[in-house]
């Protein structure tokens, strides 16, 4: 099988000829990846160039909150001691709306300090903003696909209604209006379902023919939230999206970190084909084993090392972790072998090199059918 009939057939499950393996966040495929990291990444990205099943993103612009009506903006930068902040300014037509980020001068990730909706006010100062809908071109999609060929599949990079409502209030107000202020909530989230609607139709009348790709779901499962706010805020909406493509013919990719012990089963109920990346203990609660056994005929299984015994495990373990991962989800098809996440670190220690050969060349050894 060439590499996009086996990664497809994967996430149709069904039994391809081997396991697929796709090293996440190393973009094999991309003019000027390996130029843009630090050498020592060079090792793993030959490995995946020449060995490993490639999926790659792609995305197109579609505005501020999914709309591409004209806003006027402004934005300012100030100095707080060891931070600046940075702070963006919306004027909508009930009066400004601000958001601003921390940023450190130091070694410490950006910090969101103010999200855009904090209380009422700023919630009917967002629902002011005109709305246009996001229609953007799709050229640079077809390119992509041409220039992959048969090495790899392309997922469209989307975000679920319930992203777009974070990015707004916040994990803390997220999970507070959810309890005290729940049909504001619920109007966000139909807000932006209906402009990703749009979206979604957009694309895939204008043919593209990807896997559809989502983010955001985490943001809303255990336990920062409850089993039945995760079907009202993700399930529910998302189904309708999720249909759209399926009605189409193309393949519905989902993120999701996390425990899914109490939501495994939603997944199949929004429609969903393929899941990243099923943590197991002590990260997460889902053995892989256990989701194969609930949902692996449903759906396809994506994951599940975790990052971080990529970094810290002994070679020895990682292989005995991939084995594991294989003989507990590969059965049948419907599984992809995969990380966690991507390698963040900005120079890959000499450890975690070895280890990503390892997960590679382990699961091309035991990944046969």
């Amino acid at each position: 099988m060439t590499a996009r009939e086996r990664l497809l057939t994967a996430m149709q499950c069904r039994q391809p000829d081997r396991v697929p393996i796709h090293v996440w966040g190393v973009q094999a495929w991309q003019d000027g990846w390996m130029e843009s990291k630090d050498e020592s990444f060079r090792p793993v990205y030959e490995a995946v160039k020449e060995k490993a099943d490639w999926v790659a993103s792609w995305s197109c612009p579609t505005g501020r909150f999914l709309s591409v009506a004209e806003v006027r903006a402004g934005s300012r930068q100030f100095d707080a001691g060891d931070w600046v902040i940075h702070e963006a300014t919306l004027e909508t037509p009930a009066g400004p709306l601000v958001s601003s980020t921390r940023v450190s001068k130091g070694p410490y990730s950006p910090l969101r300090a103010k999200h855009w909706i904090a209380n009422d006010e700023d919630l009917r100062r967002f629902l002011s903003l005109p709305y246009a809908p996001a229609t953007p071109p799709v050229d640079s999609y077809f390119q992509l696909r041409e220039k992959l060929g048969d090495r790899g599949v392309i997922k469209v990079g989307l975000t679920d209604p319930i992203a777009g409502v974070h990015d707004l209030l916040g994990s803390e107000l997220l999970a507070v209006w959810s309890l005290e202020r729940r049909p504001a909530v619920r109007q966000l989230i139909d807000l932006f379902a209906e402009r990703l609607l749009t979206l979604v139709r957009h694309l895939v009348g204008s043919g593209v023919d990807a896997v559809y790709a989502w983010t955001g779901a985490e943001y809303c499962g255990p336990p920062l939230m409850s089993p039945r706010d995760f079907g009202e805020f993700v399930t529910d909406p998302c189904r309708q999206l999720f249909g759209v493509i399926r009605a189409a013919g193309h393949l519905v990719h989902v993120h999701c970190h996390g425990p899914l012990q109490e939501i495994l089963e939603d997944f199949v109920d929004m429609g969903v084909n393929c899941l990243h990346p099923i943590e197991a203990p002590p990260l997460g609660d889902m053995p892989l084993a256990e989701a194969k056994r609930r949902i692996g005929a449903r759906v396809c299984l994506e994951g599940n090392l975790q990052i971080g015994d990529l970094f810290t495990c002994s070679t020895r373990q990682i292989r005995e972790l991939t084995k594991q991962a294989i003989d507990g989800a590969a059965a049948g098809g419907g599984f992809i072998l995969c990380p966690t996440a991507s390698p963040y670190y900005p120079v890959l220690a000499p450890r975690a090199v070895a280890n990503y050969l390892t997960m590679i060349e382990t699961g091309l050894e035991f990944g046969r059918y």
